[in-house]
This record gives structure tokens, sequence and C-alpha cells, in this order.
């Protein structure tokens, strides 16, 4: 197995919108590293192996108690929101929209192995996102957009009734199917 590591970040101040349109073509070609930017400051992420596990695991749960559920959702995964105007732009570890298919989406889900760097939320904060998911230190800490700013929230905006213990409990498995049957059996219950 793959040691487990943080992710590799690089901050770099007084960029121009133009700085980060050329980081982020580079990294739509090539891949390897996200690319986000706030007011002036690029950030560079590698993202470790524990990252993508997290990242890959949450989604994966959170679709599996979607179709137990039978609630309607669609996957916008790591699509860039990015815009001039606000000076802003970031892909997403994961996202989705609800009951219809929207330009942006309605949950986003942020793997945070390592602290620093950019301020997610506040990237997001200027479309409005109404609910962020950011997972740090084996938790999924909810963040719902009220009033102009995020609050966080003991339980999802979208999935009220989803048990967040038990998806960072699951999230934690380092075997995939063990996770699955082990989350769905408690979804069930």
């Amino acid at each position: 197995m793959p040691p487990k590591r943080g992710e590799k970040r690089v901050l770099m101040d007084g960029m121009t919108w133009a700085d980060y349109d050329l980081f982020w073509q580079a990294a739509e070609r090539r891949g390897g590293y996200r690319v986000s930017y706030l007011d002036g400051q690029i950030e560079l992420m590698f993202p470790s192996y524990d990252h993508e596990l997290r990242k890959s695991r949450l989604g994966g749960l959170l679709e599996a108690y979607c179709h137990e559920n039978e609630v309607d959702f669609f996957e916008h995964g790591s699509t860039t929101i990015r815009e001039e105007l606000k000076a802003a732009g970031k892909e997403p570890d994961e996202s989705y929209c609800f009951a219809k298919q929207k330009k942006f989406p309605d949950l986003i889900i942020e793997v945070a192995i390592t602290s620093g760097g950019i301020d997610t939320l506040e990237i997001y904060r200027r479309w409005a996102i109404p609910e962020v998911g950011v997972w740090q230190r084996d938790k999924l800490n909810i963040f719902l957009f009220k009033r102009g700013r995020y609050q966080a929230a003991a339980k999802s905006l979208h999935l009220p009734a989803l048990d967040l213990d038990l998806l960072a409990s699951c999230a934690s498995i380092q075997n995939g199917l063990q996770a699955r049957k082990k989350f769905l059996a408690g979804v069930k219950k």
C-alpha cells in the first residue's frame, strides 16, 4: 500500500488572472495537480494517495446512499468553477446537484489532509454554493451557506437523514468493498 501522506501545496502571492489561467490550462493538459485562485493568490495542490482515496471513497459512499434512498442526483465531479470577475477559481474534489441539473453544484466535497492554503469556503461563497462538506481529521464537517456566509451545521441540507458519523467511519476503511458493505448495512438500519 502506498504511504499515507498529506497533499503538497505551493502558494504564490501577487498573481494575476492571466497567471492563474496559464497554470489552469497546463493542469488541464498534463494533470497531476490542481489549481486554485483567490484574489491574486494561486495554490497548486498535488494530491496524495490518501487524499484521492478519501475523495473517491466519500463520493462512492454518498452515491450509494443516494441510490439506496432513491435520491435523484447528478455528478459534477471536479468540474472547475471559475470566473475572473469573482477573482476566484477551483476544482472541487467531488460535487453534486440534486433533483435537477444546475450550472453550479448544490453540494461540494473537499478533502483536506493537510491544513493551510487558500480559503476554500471563500471561493465557494462567491457562487453561493448551498453546501460544502470538508473532510478533515477523519470527519466530514458540513458548512451551509446562510445570509452571505458559511455556517457549521450538524447535518446535511440535501441529505438530512445521512448519518455523518457512519459515513466518516466507513470512509476511513481502506478496503472499498468492506467500506460499502458496512455503510449500506448501517444505512438500512
